[in-house]
This record gives C-alpha cells, sequence and structure tokens, in this order.
C-alpha cells in the first residue's frame, strides 16, 4: 500500500490500459468516465472514501474506465497483496466494498432493464424488423 498525490487534470489511469492496483480515494475528487464512438461519457465522481480500479485488479483485465483529478487528489494505491492484507486487517473494508460492488451490479441491471424496455416499446410503436 502507498500514498500518492495527484495534482488538478492529472490522470490517474486510462481507458483500456493495464492495470494492476485500485484506488482508494483519500482527499479531493476525481472523474470517471468512458469514451463512446469520440465521446467523453461521465460515469461518476468519486470523493473521499470512494474506490475505483478494482475490476482491473480482481479480474487482471485492462481498466474500463478512464480517472482524471478534478482537483488535488490523495489516494492509497492497492496491489492485490495490498488488497489482501487490507481485508485482513479490517474485514468491514471487504464488507463495504462487496455492499458497494452489489449497488453497482444492481444499479447496473437497472440500466439493462430500461434500455429492454425503451427496445420493446420502440418494437411496439414501429414495428419489429424481422430478418429474412
Amino acid at each position: 500500500m502507498e500514498k500518492k498525490k495527484f495534482l488538478k487534470g492529472d490522470f490517474i489511469c486510462l481507458e483500456n490500459s493495464p492495470g494492476t492496483e485500485m484506488f482508494v480515494i483519500l482527499s479531493g475528487k476525481v472523474e470517471v468516465y468512458k469514451t463512446i464512438n469520440s465521446e467523453k461519457i461521465a460515469l461518476n465522481v468519486l470523493k473521499p472514501g470512494d474506490f475505483c480500479g478494482e475490476l482491473s485488479l480482481l479480474l487482471n483485465s485492462d481498466r474500463t474506465a478512464s480517472l482524471v483529478v478534478l482537483e488535488d487528489t490523495e489516494a492509497l494505491i492497492l496491489h492485490k497483496e495490498g488488497l489482501l492484507r487490507k481485508i485482513q486487517e479490517d474485514p468491514g473494508f471487504a464488507f463495504d466494498m462487496i455492499s458497494r460492488l452489489a449497488k453497482r451490479l444492481k444499479d447496473a441491471q437497472g440500466v439493462i432493464s430500461n434500455i429492454a424496455g425503451e427496445k420493446k416499446s420502440l418494437e411496439i410503436m414501429f414495428g419489429v424488423n424481422e430478418k429474412p
């Protein structure tokens, strides 16, 4: 575990880049965004106590979003070993992390349901395009 300071405008990480650590925001604000069809789509603003980057760490995958610092920020950087140590030292941290991940999953399912409902409404309004 290490603490690192980031200045306003710094990028903590970039979408589609390799990632082996997660970040816990200790102070400041960080914007989470994706780029879709060359358009920046803001997903969230992280404040002290929030975390990010856990997907790359847990799944050994590339970053799914970019993080840009909105105001000077200090973050705790956790690699896999540091995360395991933090969980052992503070099981409440693990429970909080799991709870937040479950909320994110629930929110994502809500978005997917809304999209599916909108698609169905459009099919009813404009007819279904059946493929030959």
